[in-house]
């Protein structure tokens, strides 16, 4: 680490201690094996976001608390590509574009996930359901047993309650639109922000 930063895996240790729970009841609320979060608290291996966010629950917070810069949350109707947040969990890991939701306790959650060659993916279970539109390369989708090979343009919904998982067995990045219901990210006071030149459009009136 530089400059003395503190890792993730630091960061989900002093929390679980700090809460006095054991790996493996954090790893049974979080749907996760006790040998994976060993791993991540120990920096061997890198969780995906949403094993984070499964994690995060178990240790009664939110992903904010774990990441040194987080996205920034500012409800938009338009998300314009120029402004989107890029971040990742590690060098290795995927890097996911968080797009923001258009207004306050929206449902639907989205992010666009770059999954680098090789990367594989815990085996996870959450909350809601998951649809994911794969916009280049190809991945494979493992999914209550089965396995679902996606090419570029192939989509995928299910429901996240029951064991899955991913992985690139391509030797280029694979980049995927990821929509759920879960909530990522902390709620925080924010304000809907509109695309620089534009206004709002009134209705049509119409002549009596």
């Amino acid at each position: 680490m530089d400059g003395g930063e503190v890792s993730l895996g630091a960061r989900l240790h002093r929390r679980r201690t700090e809460l006095g729970r054991t790996m493996r009841e954090v790893a049974r609320d979080a749907g996760l094996t006790v040998g994976f979060i060993s791993q991540i608290e120990r920096d061997i291996s890198r969780p995906s976001l949403i094993s984070l966010y499964a994690i995060a629950r178990a240790l009664d917070t939110s992903v904010d608390r774990f990441l040194s810069q987080t996205p920034e949350r500012t409800h938009r109707q338009v998300t314009q590509s120029a402004r989107r947040t890029r971040f990742s969990l590690g060098s290795t890991a995927p890097v996911y574009e968080f797009l923001e939701p258009g207004f306050d306790q929206a449902r639907l959650n989205a992010c666009i996930t770059h999954v680098p060659p090789g990367f594989n993916s815990e085996i996870m279970r959450h909350e809601g359901e998951d649809f994911v539109y794969l916009i280049a390369g190809t991945m494979i989708y493992a999914v209550d047993g089965f396995e679902y090979r996606l090419e570029a343009g192939d989509t995928l919904h299910f429901d996240a309650t029951v064991p899955h998982g991913s992985r690139n067995p391509g030797d280029v990045v694979a980049t995927e639109l990821w929509v759920g219901t879960m909530r990522l990210f902390a709620d925080q006071p924010h304000q809907e922000s509109r695309p620089t030149g534009t206004r709002p459009i009134a209705p049509e009136e119409t002549n009596p």
